[in-house]
Order: structure tokens, then C-alpha cells, then sequence
């Protein structure tokens, strides 16, 4: 007989061992559902009511600046905003003021921008509960995002940006449902709600094009091919998308049906409409400004990545690479097909937004970056919801592999809530504008103060919005007419806005920035607007004019109205003795915005620039008219005045550092408007005077003309090397400062 091979006797683990695997390794199947209905329902209610309660209570409580004064003063009467229009944000507007019994317009469509920013948290909690199959992961995911600080920001103010962030993850929503249906029917039947959310979303934000198309490719592939639809459902699925875009029907009737006080074009033809639609009036479609592109590619990407690593952190994209690098791997399931349109949609916004923005990244401008970091909100939102997943994958891996606390709902639970703590206590200071009333302090420092019915120019979103809203809305000073110069530079406005909301002001057609004799028929520059109106209306401008508009220079002085100016025909008037016709500006005046709470890149920044840069108008008008002027004395005797006002903003500006309101380094806002041209009156004066050759005088004045001169440019020099700016008039300055005296030495005016 042979022998049979006996099978070896497999070794048993000691009873101490088996204990401590099953301690800290366990198996959990992938697709095991980790969450009930139950805990869904509590969970998702509760990250609803908290994003409301957390909005609400840091939610601004009037006018935020930016483009929210212009939606509100447009959906008050039902007129259009700036291309492409957004008709359906327009609407809701002009619902919620109407609807909502209580607060300003501004706060009511605050309010509903707090509602659309808690239900978009509400779409990433179900994204990532359904997805991920887990919904305390879906808290965590939703609140974090919520609670960060640029979605916080936008999810308080109204503006379009909230509602944008609702319809591109409700989208993302409408493309698991259409995953997940089985029966043809069913299939027909989501891509036709896809197409009708799609369609409504194009009616708010067209950057929300870029979700669409790679998701409606999908919908057509799946409808048409593998369900083997026909053209005609085909064509009733196109009809959805079309009845969502219905809301561009608003724009037409504003047009007909209403005499809106502000609004932005003429649409008594299909023509104008599409115009609008398609932003061809701002002469871009998706590039933030028209013009070239000023950054490549991967500049734009990177500057995304640097953004959203400090917003959402590098574990965000650490979970959504860990995503990519696993589950992606698995066979055709549904969370795969889901998770593949979700980066689809990121890919087409990436290849295509991040190709034509052409902010120019290089140049550090704070309030271009604040332009920028707006269309990141989109692109995050795909993010988070991929490192949301990631995450539920990543604890299934942990839990299998190291320890079975990773996969305990009590664990995850805690572990949620502490970091959605430290992300409220990380964002609630700086996003908390529950008493952020700047903007009604910006207004009544000046409209208080003007003449009955005064024409006030404006250029620029702060000035614009700010004083329009507060004019209409408020009814402060509803005399007060005020009339954005880029409306006076469209075909369309002198026939639809001018008879209505500007009567009795002559429009002598389209306003261009040409000299007189270069303008053509039917077109006018500042100086003929001016000598046609100057005489029936005081008439004033905010944000001063275009760089390129000089026509009013040779008969008219700009007399500083505080943050504004005032035209007076020159004559034979002395600058001197209409320079003071209005009280200086004091910043101690109204409450100002602090600047170490608002960075470079938010308007409260700019508002407050703005203030310091008045400081020295009234000498920066002198040392206009000392330019203008040839003769020697009237040249040293404007110098003169204008050197004790500029002094006099100088020390306003010290006070302000003394009283706590500024510190030192806030020179590096005023280096330019006080310190370079302190420095050109100094040494200007001090060369006039050594010209005079009176020898008291000279001994008097020009040493302490000197040490102003040198103090004041060295301050410039300082600011303008770490700004980079002016390089140029930096390295003669400091050619300037490098002699021991000045004696004999001219200064050009």
C-alpha cells in the first residue's frame, strides 16, 4: 500500500491573538450600506438648520458692496442686470422683496441667498450620503465646505454665487439619479428633469455650461444609444432644457411690461437679447475682462490649487486623489459611473476656464484675486464631493486594514464635529458681517451733504451700486440722480433709460472719452456733457473719470467733495477759493472698515483705500492747477495752499494711526497720494523758494522743505520697491535722496 500524503495541520492562532485581530482589524464590504433612512433624514435636517442658523446670524444686515446693490436696485422694479442678464436670480429677487414682510430689500435678498447657501450644503450632505454610503461623512463633508470661508462668504450676501453653488451640486445629484435608474422609462424620465435643472441653471450662471456639457454628452450617449431612444424623445428632452432657460423671457418683459429706474439694455429686438445673453457687450463670454489672456494654463491651475488647498486644506485633495487611486479601479458600478460624470465636469471647467480667464495673476492685485477666487467656488464644489467619497473609501480601508474604531458611527461622529468646530471657529470672526453697515456709512458721508437734485457721475461697482441702491431703495436723498458713465458710453441708453430715470438731462448721444475735435457725429466727451448740463444741475463724480478723458481739464476744476469731486467752470475763479467749499474729510467721521479684519481683496479694503486717498485731494487739485499755470508766482502761491492742505490730510492720517483706527504700515495704502506727492510739494516749494533768493526766507524754510521732501519720498521709495511699482521714478528718487543737499539742484514740475 502507498501511503497517503497527509495534508498538513494548519496552526491555530492562540486565543490572545484572534482576540486582538478581531480588536483591531475587521472586514466590511465595500458596498455594504453603512447608513439608514433614519439617521439620513436626522443628519441631513441637521446640517439645513445649522448652515441657516450659523448664515443667519453672520448674515450682513444691509448693503454688501460689489454687484449686490446693482441686483437689488434692478429686481426692485423688474429690470435687467449686466449681461448675460440673470434673469432667474432677477426674479427670485424681485419675489423676495415683494414676498418677505420684514428688513430692507437688501436683507431679504440677503436672506435668500442664506436659504440657497443652506440648501447647496444640503445637496453635497445627500452627494456624499448616497455615494458614499455614509452619512456622518456626509455631515462632515457638506458643513466643511459650508463653513469655509469663501463659500460662507458668499452664502450671506446676495448674490448670484450662492444660487450657482446650489445648481452645479444639484446637477451633480441629477447625475447619480440618472446612474441609478434602471427601467428605460425611468431613464427618459431623469434626463428630462437633468434637462430642465440644466436649463435653469444656465438662467442664473453661464459658467455652469461647463458641468453641463459633459454631463448632457453622457445623458445623449445613455438615451440615445444604449436605451435606444428616438429623435423625438430626444427633441422633448431638448424642449425641457429649452423651459428652463424660459427665464430669459424675463428680460423682453422688463422691457414691455415695466419702467425699471435702472436697468441694462434695450430688448425690443431678438438681436439685443442675444447680445446680452451671450455678454458680447462686456466682449467676453467666459474670460473674466475682455481682452487677452495674461496668465497661462497652469498658472490659473495652480492658483486653484494654492486656493483651494488654504480653503477646503491639502486633505481635501488628498481623500479625492486616494478616490481616484481605488474605487475608480472597480468594476462599472454605479458610484463609479457617478464619480467619473462628477470629473468629467471638473475636467471640462478646468480645460476650458482655467485656458481663457486671463486675470493677470502677476501683478498682485488684491481685488483681482477677490474677482478670480469667486469662479474657484465652482470647481470646489466637484472637489469636495470626490474627497467626500474618497473619505468614506479611506475609513473602509482603515477599518479593514488597521483598526476597527475607523468604521464605529460613534467614532465618526465625534470625529465629524470637532472638525466642523474648528472649521466654524476657524471662518466665523472674519466672516461674521451681522454688523457690517459700511456701505450706508459710505453713502451718508456724502449724500447728505449735496445740493437738491444733483447729478452724480459715477464709474466703478462701489460708487455705483452703493449710492444707486441707497438713492432708490432707501430713499436716502432720492432727489439724487446718479448716472454710471459706462451707461452713458451705450447705444442704448439715451432711448430707453434717459427719458425715465434721467429727465431734463441732456444726452447729446454716446458719450466716447475723445478730444472735441476727434468725435464724430452723434457722440460727445465729458466737456460737451458738462457746458450742456453744468448750468442746470450741480453735477459731481465718484471714483473720479477714465485715465483717457481729458476734455474737461481746460474749463472745469474738480473740487473734492470728500470722497468725490464737483465740477466748476474754471473762469476766472481762483482754484484757491473754491478748494474749501465743502468740509475736509475726517476719518474719525463714521465708523470706518478696520483693515487688518478685510483683506486686499474685499471691498470693505477698497472702501477703506478710498477714504485715505482723499486725504490729499484738495492739495492734489492745487498741485493740478499749479501745473496748468506758466507764471512763476501764481505757480508758488498755488504750491503754497496746496502744501498746508496736503500737510492737513497727513496729519488727519496720523490721527488716525494715534486714535488706533490705522497703524503705521497702513502708509503702504497712502504711499502714493500722500507720500510721493508730499514729497513733489516739498522739494517743488523748496526749489521755487532757493529761486525766490530772499536770503531770511530761504534760511527759514528750506531746511525744514528738505526734510519734508526727504522724508516723504523716502516713505514712497519704501512702498513703491515692495509694491513694485513706478520702478522708474523709484530709481531717480533715490538718486535724488542719495545727495547731501539740493543746493542749486532743479526740480522739474
Amino acid at each position: 500500500m502507498v501511503a497517503k500524503d497527509k495534508k498538513p495541520k494548519k496552526s491555530r492562532p492562540s486565543s490572545a491573538t484572534k482576540k486582538d485581530s478581531e480588536n483591531t482589524v475587521c472586514s466590511i464590504p465595500e458596498d455594504a450600506s453603512v447608513t439608514t433612512d433614519t439617521e439620513s433624514t436626522i443628519l441631513g435636517a441637521v446640517v439645513f438648520l445649522l448652515s441657516c442658523g450659523v448664515y443667519c446670524l453672520t448674515m450682513y444686515p444691509g448693503l454688501p458692496m460689489g454687484d449686490s446693490g446693482e441686483f437689488m436696485v434692478t429686481s426692485i422694479d423688474f429690470g435687467v442686470s449686466h449681461p448675460p442678464g440673470y434673469p432667474l436670480f432677477t426674479t427670485l429677487c424681485y419675489a423676495a422683496i415683494n414676498l418677505i414682510p420684514l428688513g430692507s430689500p437688501a436683507w431679504r435678498i440677503n436672506l435668500l441667498s442664506v436659504l440657497f447657501g443652506a440648501l447647496f450644503n444640503l445637496v453635497i450632505f445627500l452627494l456624499v450620503s448616497k455615494i458614499g454610503r455614509n452619512s456622518i461623512v456626509g455631515l462632515l463633508t457638506a458643513c466643511w465646505i459650508g463653513f469655509s470661508r469663501l463659500f460662507w462668504m458668499w452664502s450671506i450676501q446676495g448674490e448670484i454665487f450662492s444660487l450657482n453653488n446650489f445648481f452645479c451640486a444639484l446637477l451633480m445629484l441629477r447625475a447619480y439619479y440618472f446612474e441609478a435608474a434602471v427601467e428605460r422609462n425611468e431613464v427618459y424620465r431623469q434626463a428630462k428633469i437633468s434637462a430642465l435643472v440644466s436649463g435653469l441653471s444656465l438662467s442664473n450662471q453661464h459658467t455652469s455650461v461647463l458641468y453641463i456639457a459633459p454631463f448632457a454628452l453622457r445623458v445623449a450617449y445613455r438615451t440615445l444609444i444604449t436605451e435606444k431612444h428616438g429623435i423625438a424623445d430626444a427633441v422633448r428632452i431638448s424642449l425641457c432644457g429649452l423651459v428652463g432657460m424660459s427665464w430669459y423671457l424675463q428680460m423682453p418683459l422688463s422691457n414691455f411690461l415695466v419702467t425699471p429706474r435702472v436697468t441694462w439694455g434695450d430688448f425690443s429686438s431678438f438681436h439685443n437679447l442675444v447680445r446680452h445673453m451671450l455678454r458680447l457687450d462686456y466682449g467676453s463670454s467666459f474670460v473674466l475682462v475682455a481682452g487677452t489672456s495674461k496668465s497661462t494654463f497652469f498658472q490659473n491651475f495652480a492658483a486653484f490649487f494654492r486656493d483651494s488647498s488654504t480653503e477646503l486644506s491639502f486633505g481635501t485633495w488628498c481623500c479625492a486623489m486616494f478616490l481616484v487611486a481605488t474605487a475608480l479601479r472597480n468594476s462599472a458600478s454605479l458610484p463609479k459611473r457617478v464619480l467619473c460624470v462628477i470629473l468629467s465636469m471638473l475636467a471640462c471647467y478646468f480645460a476650458v476656464f482655467c485656458t481663457l480667464a486671463n486675470i493677470d495673476l502677476s501683478e498682485g492685485d488684491g481685488l483681482s484675486r477677490g474677482v478670480l477666487e469667486r469662479f474657484w467656488m465652482q470647481p470646489s464644489v466637484g472637489l469636495i464631493v470626490v474627497a467626500g467619497v474618497g473619505l468614506c473609501k479611506l475609513l473602509l480601508f482603515l477599518a479593514a486594514r488597521v483598526h476597527c474604531i475607523f468604521s464605529n458611527k460613534g467614532f465618526q461622529l465625534v470625529l465629524a464635529v470637532a472638525l466642523i468646530s474648528v472649521q466654524v471657529q476657524k471662518n466665523y470672526a472674519e466672516n461674521n458681517e451681522s454688523d457690517n453697515h459700511y456701505s450706508l456709512h459710505y453713502a451718508n458721508s456724502i449724500l447728505p451733504i449735496l445740493p437738491p437734485n444733483s447729478l452724480m457721475l459715477t464709474g466703478g461697482d462701489l460708487p455705483t451700486n452703493v449710492f444707486r441702491y441707497h438713492t432708490i431703495c432707501e430713499q436716502i436723498r432720492p432727489d439724487v440722480r446718479v448716472l454710471d458713465m459706462q451707461f452713458m458710453a451705450a447705444d442704448w441708453f439715451r432711448d430707453v433709460l434717459a427719458p425715465t430715470t434721467f429727465t431734463g438731462v441732456n444726452i447729446p448721444g454716446v458719450y466716447r472719452p475723445y478730444k472735441t475735435d476727434k468725435l464724430k457725429t452723434g457722440q460727445y466727451n465729458l466737456a460737451v456733457f458738462l457746458e450742456k448740463n453744468i448750468d442746470k444741475f450741480d453735477i459731481f463724480v465718484c471714483n473720479s473719470v477714465r485715465s483717457d478723458e481729458t476734455s474737461h481739464q481746460e474749463n472745469f476744476y474738480m473740487i473734492p467733495v470728500r470722497t468725490c469731486k464737483q465740477f466748476i467752470r474754471k473762469s476766472d475763479r481762483n482754484p484757491v477759493e473754491v478748494v474749501d467749499k465743502y468740509p475736509a474729510i475726517k476719518l474719525n467721521e463714521w465708523p470706518m472698515p478696520p483693515l487688518h479684519q478685510y483683506e486686499d481683496r474685499t471691498w470693505e479694503h477698497t472702501l477703506m483705500l478710498t477714504y485715505i486717498n482723499s486725504l490729499g485731494e484738495r492739495g492734489n487739485m492745487l498741485w493740478l492747477a499749479a501745473v496748468a499755470t506758466t507764471h512763476t508766482q501764481n505757480r508758488r502761491y498755488l504750491l503754497e495752499h496746496g502744501l498746508v492742505r496736503m500737510e492737513a490730510g497727513v496729519k488727519e492720517f496720523e490721527r488716525a494711526v494715534e486714535s488706533g483706527l490705522l497703524k503705521e504700515d497702513d502708509w503702504s495704502l497712502a504711499y502714493d497720494h500722500l507720500g510721493k506727492n508730499m514729497g513733489h510739494f516739498c522739494m517743488i516749494l523748496r526749489w521755487l523758494v532757493e529761486q525766490d533768493g530772499d536770503q531770511k526766507i530761504m534760511a527759514e524754510r528750506l531746511p525744514k522743505l528738505e526734510a519734508c521732501g526727504r522724508k516723504y519720498w523716502q516713505i514712497f521709495v519704501d512702498y513703491a520697491s515692495l509694491m513694485r511699482k513706478e520702478q522708474q521714478l523709484v530709481s531717480e528718487l533715490r538718486r535724488y535722496l542719495a545727495m547731501k543737499s539740493f543746493m542749486g539742484l532743479s526740480f522739474a514740475i
